[in-house]
């Protein structure tokens, strides 16, 4: 879906990357074992991030090594299955499922038979996933409805559009029982998805305005052929700048235990790189930056 919060792998040890690769395939595999095959396809790094995240708190951490269709011959480690990890994997069907029915109601005809079929498919494993996080599920269905109103009325508030989806990655907090840490999740969530619906709605510009659909960051700034100028791209870095800052502020305050040298990397590095690469591409005739490279 998305997959804009991730490391600099460059900047990670050896041991860091593979136990990330392991916590990738840990979700992969909880996704498959709880909602089928199909749901492998839900797998992203964002919530890869938010599964190591929440995980801190977990007094095991198992691992295992095993085959899938990606590697059939060679086995991969990854971490078995934990609460958090089913819990991100429930959190991923319930915000896939909404945002299928959103592109079903609003997007082009193509997108229409696309998410039609994808609808039918994943119906009962949404169900599922429902009755295990219901406030999740609220969250979603309301932030995304309050989102399609504000896209209908046209409104060129980036603020007010980011807000929304923000809202539905804070509510993830609502796995912790400690006041004061779930603040403070609930604080770095809502920045991170600040960040992820802003540059999504960068990312998806140009296809946005070719198909007719909703993009606030054209209307706010203007843009018909899908180029920023210098001057929006500064303005957006300074706004997504300040919610790194705001999203590290908080992270500080959190023990992330195993994970801790990977959510620094996220935090620090991996958030403030994707963001250069994604005001700076150029944006006529381009891949969008999360299918050009969200490997592991």
């Amino acid at each position: 879906m998305f997959g804009y919060i991730r490391p600099l792998k460059s900047e990670l040890k050896v041991k860091e990357l593979e136990l990330f690769k392991a916590a990738y395939c840990g979700l992969c595999n909880t996704l498959k074992k709880n909602y089928g095959y199909p749901a492998r396809f839900l797998i992203n790094y964002d919530f890869t991030f938010l599964a190591m995240l929440l995980s801190s708190g977990d007094k095991t951490c198992g691992f295992e090594h095993r085959r899938c269709s990606a590697s059939p011959f060679r086995k991969k480690c990854a971490c078995s299955q934990t609460p958090s990890f089913e819990l991100c994997a429930d959190y991923s069907m319930i915000l896939y499922y909404w945002k299928l029915r959103d592109s079903y109601k609003d997007g082009s005809l193509k997108e229409k038979i696309r998410a039609g079929a994808a609808l039918l498919l994943l119906r009962g494993a949404y169900k599922k996933a429902r009755k295990k996080a219901p406030g999740f599920d609220e969250k979603v269905s309301s932030k995304l409805m309050e989102l399609s109103e504000l896209e209908k009325s046209g409104g060129a508030s980036i603020d007010a559009a980011a807000d929304k989806f923000a809202d539905i990655l804070r509510a993830a907090a609502e796995k912790s029982d400690k006041p004061a840490e779930r603040r403070a999740l609930e604080q770095l969530l809502y920045h991170v998805g600040r960040q992820i619906y802003i540059l999504d709605a960068v990312d998806d510009m140009e296809r946005d305005l070719k198909a007719g659909l909703y993009n606030a960051v054209a209307l706010r700034f203007g843009i018909k052929d899908g180029k920023i100028t210098q001057s929006a791209k500064e303005e957006l870095k300074t706004t997504l700048s300040h919610s790194a800052a705001l999203a590290a502020s908080a992270y500080e305050l959190l023990e992330t235990g195993m994970w801790s040298p990977i959510l620094t990397n996220i935090i620090y590095l991996g958030i403030p790189s994707v963001t250069e690469l994604v005001l700076g591409s150029e944006r006529r005739g381009r891949k969008k930056f999360t299918e050009k490279t969200e490997t592991i």
